[in-house]
């Protein structure tokens, strides 16, 4: 018989690699914008019949990223490290081995708490730091200590900078929150409990620094309750031992089963999911919105309707991004920019239950957003752990002077109507240094008929730079300019899309013959669509006159023939003999046709004299008066 240590061997060789999400699909699963990385059946987890909810942990040693899955027979410690190829480092068993449907785990500093409804099961201890150690993966683990105050609880929520575990759903308090001090891991003792308000679900606790000043600096417990009295309550359990409720929310359309939710980072707005009110009724998935501005008088807002007739589950709020479980339509990730005025909207999703997107009980249980790395964890009840990476997208607008005529406000497109503008991005070829994933993207043909203001002007590159560190190019990505300015992906349309994380991050647009320009600041760039116009002064650049004044446009600076960042009319590396020698050199009223640097109007011909000549601009650009001045890009 095999052990269980070869099994998983042979087992991780099945792990599905790295599968880009492609028109809609990533292999087998629905998918927009999110790629798959890799994913963990229940017998690679070591579990059998079903896996419940999940969490993470970051080790702030080694900085290795950890998976930690509630299953059915106990806890298995996942390595996602290497996204694309997990181990399964241990397993715990559940307590007196007993099964359970449910088993929620959750995380203070190096310790993970992990409850069940098992009869008996209390709360386990482990101490995450052990995964530092196993040599021989994939060990089995025992407890490093329990607390039997209590025997099943449905979920359990850890305070990340308090040392409590609010454990709910158990057999005493009435259900209610029951407070375990874990100050001391190994010797947890209760810290309080809250019985009045009966039987929770679940809950979540924050450190309140929204706008109710009479409650900043407290511990705040969201609670949620089903059982016919389906609402949630806003309790102060700031002193364990004599927590107060605040607040009822008030009524909310067609209660179910008041499940769970999360505060946006603002702390003024709750989202919450009812997991009953998609079967008992006849419409799509729901997410219900509070206003809690004032928590002693909470208001409801609304809802969003998703796409699907799925069951909604757990629910996190991370960088503005609601990230959603819908169990038989898997993670959906909602835009909470607009929450206040009751809206949400669906950026991106993926589909861990292909069959069908009903009211089941099938697919996506949990997920964990909070990963340094942007990678985002999937629990699927019967098909196990996913492993997950959002894309970032962008919408950019930006105007290069040469092509721009200030009569039509419109950059003309001569490259694309005389079929001069290559299929392949010309960036590498000229020796630019792609970052991130970025280089050798393509267009088609179809996406070049295109006419009009959306009609195709050139290739430009975006760049993502380090907040922190603007000269640091974290990412780049070669796209398209439109006639209006909007910077598209190689299909012509969509918004150009990057692998990082959600976050700020300083945004670059460069171009073959034009000096680049980057925002000031750092602006959010999100699984939401985000959009950020250089063009018209709204949004601050880099340094000084990074783009030319030309009324209400400023476009970039052309004539950087060179592609060296200075523009220079005369002297050593001047950007104007590059322009003769491109037209032969000898005869200055001599042309030249074609995709070339040295085109600075970008018409398709390269002239040194004349009407519409390449040379004049430079001069223009660098005083008019003064040849020998010259005229930097700004950018780090």
């Amino acid at each position: 018989m095999r052990s269980l240590a070869s099994l998983f061997v042979i087992l991780s060789a099945f792990a599905r690699a790295q599968t880009p999400c492609v028109n809609g699909f990533a292999g087998p699963y629905p998918c927009s914008n999110i790629d798959l990385m890799a994913q963990l059946s229940l017998t690679q987890l070591g579990t059998i019949t079903n896996i419940a909810d999940l969490w993470g942990w970051t080790d702030p040693l080694t900085a290795k990223e950890y998976a930690i899955v509630g299953g059915r027979t106990g806890t298995s410690f996942v390595d996602i490290s290497i996204a694309t190829a997990p181990v399964l480092v241990g397993f715990l068993p559940a307590h007196n081995n007993v099964a359970s449907l449910w088993r929620d785990v959750d995380t203070h500093g190096d310790w993970c708490f992990i409850g069940s409804e098992a009869a008996g099961h209390g709360l386990q201890v482990f101490d995450l730091t052990r995964l530092r150690d196993v040599s021989n993966p994939p060990e089995t683990f025992a407890a490093d200590a329990r607390f039997g105050g209590f025997g099943n609880s449905h979920s359990i929520f850890v305070d990340k900078t308090e040392p409590y575990v609010y454990a709910v759903g158990t057999n005493i308090a009435s259900g209610g929150l029951v407070v375990v001090n874990v100050s001391n891991p190994l010797a947890p003792t209760l810290a309080g409990t809250f019985p009045f308000e009966g039987y929770i679900h679940e809950n979540s606790v924050y450190d309140y620094h929204g706008p109710d000043a009479e409650h900043q600096g407290k511990r705040i417990s969201f609670n949620f309750h089903i059982q016919a009295n389906d609402r949630v309550t806003i309790v102060d359990v700031t002193d364990k031992s004599d927590m107060e409720l605040i607040s009822t929310t008030p009524p909310y359309t067609s209660p179910s089963l008041c499940h769970q939710g999360w505060l946006t980072e603002d702390h003024r707005y709750l989202l919450m999911n009812d997991e009953g009110d998609e079967s008992s009724y006849t419409y799509n998935t729901r997410t219900h919105i509070f206003d809690v501005q004032d928590l002693d008088a909470p208001v409801y807002l609304g809802f969003f309707s998703g796409p699907n007739p799925s069951i909604d589950h757990n629910l996190y709020v991370h960088r503005n991004l609601v990230w959603e479980a819908n169990y038989t339509s898997g993670l959906h990730v909602l835009d909470a920019a607009q929450a206040g005025s009751g809206t949400l909207s669906l950026s991106a999703w993926f589909d861990t239950y292909p069959a069908n997107n009903g009211k089941t009980y099938n697919g996506a249980w949990g997920n964990y957003p909070y990963f340094p790395s942007g990678n985002i964890i999937i629990s699927s009840f019967g098909e196990g752990l996913f492993i997950v990476k959002p894309r970032l997208s962008l919408r950019v607008r930006a105007m290069l002077e040469g092509p721009y005529d200030a009569d039509l406000g419109l950059m003309h497109d001569s490259l694309r109507v005389k079929g001069l503008l290559p299929l392949l991005e010309p960036y590498t070829a000229l020796g630019y240094a792609h970052a991130g994933g970025g280089g050798a993207e393509m267009t088609t043909p179809a996406a070049l008929l295109t006419s009009g203001p959306d009609a195709i002007v050139d290739w430009v590159v975006l760049e993502l730079r380090d907040a922190a560190d603007p000269s640091s190019v974290l990412a780049t990505r070669s796209a398209l300019i439109q006639r209006d300015g909007d910077i598209v992906g190689a299909d012509g349309s969509s918004p150009v899309q990057f692998s990082l994380k959600p976050g700020p991050y300083h945004v670059a647009v460069r171009h073959r013959n034009h000096l680049g320009a980057m925002t000031a600041a750092p602006v959010e760039v999100s699984v939401a669509l985000r959009s950020y116009d250089l063009s018209d002064g709204s949004t601050a650049l880099y340094g000084i006159s990074a783009t030319k004044p030309m009324g209400p446009v400023n476009p970039l600076w052309a004539g950087d023939c060179l592609r060296d960042g200075v523009l220079r009319y005369t002297g050593e590396q001047n950007d104007r003999d590059p322009i003769l020698s491109t037209i032969g050199g000898s005869t200055p009223t001599a042309t030249a046709t074609g995709y070339l640097g040295t085109d600075t109007n970008m018409d398709g011909t390269v002239r040194y004299t004349g009407t519409g000549n390449d040379r004049d601009p430079i001069l223009v650009n660098v005083g008019g008066n003064v040849p020998t001045a010259t005229r930097n890009q700004q950018l780090p």
